[in-house]
């Protein structure tokens, strides 16, 4: 049990980090569709500006956190598709049967998540930086990937495939997977399971819950007015 418990934590491991990288892709939408030159050359410049962030990040520099955030909300998070995703995890038929008011409640739950995964991938990578591997490419089932590399701590060089797909605005991500599965693979059991024990109100609980302790180091009266409203009502529940 030991040697599978280990197994386990490293694998949750691995995941936790494509989760993170896949961050960065949500920016894709609002791309003109087909242009795969200029979606490789925005995301390039992406990564260089995260890895900017990275290097130079210092929680106890205010105007640090406050550069990193802009980046968040100025270039990722005004494209992550939080609706797409949180139908793709619960299922199409579970989310349509939620309330308006339950709809934006998970919503708003999965787009905290993202704005977590940008800061665990930035705490992961701030030795080596990202890098995309080679061009986007479609593969065997027509969908367009492309390949991104990182060096989290305490893990080896991993290289996530990072599944695009059309939308009304452009490109957008869809999944990210690392050897042979897929995040919403891993993670839709996981949600549906919650959510069939606890309901909406649990499952948003339980990833507010997790958001709030990974920001905790966040919730100071120095960094009270450069973190977003999402992270101060966090930190106001603790």
């Amino acid at each position: 049990m030991i040697i599978i418990d280990v197994f386990r934590e490293v694998f949750s491991g691995v995941f936790r980090n494509v989760s993170a990288l896949s961050v960065l892709i949500f920016s894709l939408s609002g791309l003109p569709a087909f242009a795969e030159h200029d979606v490789r050359g925005e995301l390039n410049e992406i990564v260089v500006v995260f890895n900017g962030h990275a290097r130079l990040f210092d929680i106890d520099a205010a105007e640090s956190v406050l550069a990193f955030n802009a980046f968040i909300g100025q270039v990722l998070s005004a494209h992550w598709d939080a609706e797409h995703m949180a139908m793709h995890l619960l299922s199409n038929e579970v989310y349509q049967n939620l309330n308006s008011d339950q709809q934006r409640q998970i919503r708003q739950s999965v787009e905290t998540t993202f704005y977590r995964y940008a800061y665990e991938v930035l705490d992961a990578n701030k030795k080596v930086p990202l890098a995309l591997i080679d061009d986007l490419y479609l593969d065997e089932e027509g969908q367009m990937r492309i390949k991104i590399r990182g060096n989290p701590q305490f893990l080896p060089a991993l290289t996530g495939d990072l599944h695009l797909a059309e939308n009304a605005k452009g490109w957008t991500i869809i999944d990210a997977g690392y050897a042979g599965f897929t995040y919403t693979f891993l993670k839709r059991r996981v949600y549906q399971r919650k959510y069939s024990r606890v309901g909406i109100d649990g499952l948003t609980a339980w990833l507010d819950g997790k958001n709030q302790r990974f920001f905790a180091d966040y919730c100071t009266s120095e960094l009270n007015s450069v973190m977003p409203a999402r992270v101060n009502a966090l930190c106001e529940a603790m």
